[in-house]
């Protein structure tokens, strides 16, 4: 069945091996983010949840309320800070007829912050020690034996439900296969087998900050898509730059 879907080897060509050496992009995005007339005004009042705040309409900037703000849905682990979630998508493109649809890889968990945050360029030298929190509060899930259990339990729910939203039973049959490698090597992967990203604005997909937690090794990635390689940043290079940017 693997092999009657093409799109697997077009997937895995764009595959980046870790989403590091992108500071002067990261640059260009914090500068232009921070150029606009009203970033401050808007990062802050939606930082602080002012009911009253007029938001400019403009393409994918800052809005009153975003599905992940004040998220009351499932999580697999909670902090005072923040929340570890799963993604919505199948992890298997052969599910889908745009690839990007789907997950970048078996294993694409987000953390999300409980406060307002908007996304990595709004962070500063009070912030950014957000990221770190959140790729702790994963790493420390993922060392308890039922954050995996509900993690496989959560991607299996995944596919059944793409499968509903588009029925194919050639296609449901593939990822449940794909599935079943998960199931036999889930328990073999450590917290060190995961990298973090970030989509900075105006690549983000959601206006609340969230970090991507991608299980790394190729045989976790290789039914996925790598849509968005290429606009991920490393969570941690990121970090960096805005330090940088603070003790300037």
């Amino acid at each position: 069945m693997e092999g009657d879907h093409t799109g697997y080897e077009s997937e895995r060509r764009n595959l980046e091996r870790n989403f590091k050496g992108k500071t002067d992009k990261i640059k260009r995005q914090y500068e232009l983010f921070w150029q606009q007339a009203t970033a401050k005004a808007d990062v802050d009042a939606y930082l602080n949840a002012v009911a009253d705040h007029d938001y400019p309409k403009l393409p994918k900037w800052i809005s009153k309320v975003t599905p992940f703000t004040h998220w009351k849905g499932p999580c697999f682990a909670e902090s005072d800070r923040a929340l570890l979630i799963g993604n919505r998508a199948s992890f298997d493109t052969v599910q889908y007829d745009k690839p990007e649809q789907a997950g970048m890889s078996m294993i694409h968990l987000l953390c999300i912050p409980k406060t307002g945050i908007f996304n990595g360029v709004g962070l500063d030298s009070g912030s950014v020690s957000i990221i770190d929190h959140m790729v702790q509060l994963f790493k420390s899930a993922w060392t308890d034996a039922e954050t995996r259990r509900g993690v496989l339990c959560h991607q299996r729910e995944a596919i059944e439900r793409r499968n509903q939203e588009n029925p194919d039973e050639e296609a449901h049959a593939t990822a449940m296969e794909h599935y079943g490698e998960l199931e036999d090597m889930i328990d073999d992967l450590g917290p060190d087998d995961f990298h973090f990203g970030l989509h900075l604005w105006p690549d983000h997909s959601v206006g609340h900050l969230h970090l991507h937690v991608i299980a790394a090794p190729w045989a976790c990635r290789q039914y996925s898509t790598s849509h968005h390689d290429k606009k991920t940043k490393d969570a941690f290079e990121v970090r960096d730059y805005i330090k940088s940017v603070a003790n300037a």
